[in-house]
């Protein structure tokens, strides 16, 4: 049973409240890996639960990591671990992206064969 628009609304509204909770005590200007690693993928968990997908959060996360990541920085978060959460990402999104084409050219291998057949042969 489809609920159209109601789909998952406990799910959805669970990551609406993780983000704002997570918005009221999260500050970007403390290097610690709390406030720099911690709760930003507690931000991901709560985008997952909004939205439901994890391509868009990878995206995102990826995305975030790359811009946010300094490999010569002395504290580990943007030195270790966003490269890493960037490769992660990655790795994800480009399984996805295999998957979804294999997928489509599984789907329409059969249309394709029947345009061959039909081809007139020079």
């Amino acid at each position: 049973m489809d609920k159209g628009p109601l789909n998952n609304l406990s799910l959805r509204l669970a990551g609406v409240v993780i983000i704002l909770a997570v918005l009221f005590v999260i500050d970007l200007n403390i290097d610690d890996a709390v406030n720099q690693l911690w709760l930003p993928l507690l931000l991901a968990a709560g985008a997952y639960l909004m939205t439901l997908s994890l391509m868009a959060v990878a995206i995102t996360a990826a995305t975030l990591a790359f811009l946010h990541m300094e490999l010569s920085a002395t504290f580990w978060v943007p030195a270790i671990a966003y490269p890493a959460l960037l490769i992660i990402c990655g790795l994800y999104i480009a399984w996805v992206l295999l998957q979804r084409f294999r997928q489509r050219i599984k789907d329409t291998h059969e249309e394709r064969w029947a345009n061959r057949q039909r081809e007139p042969k020079e």
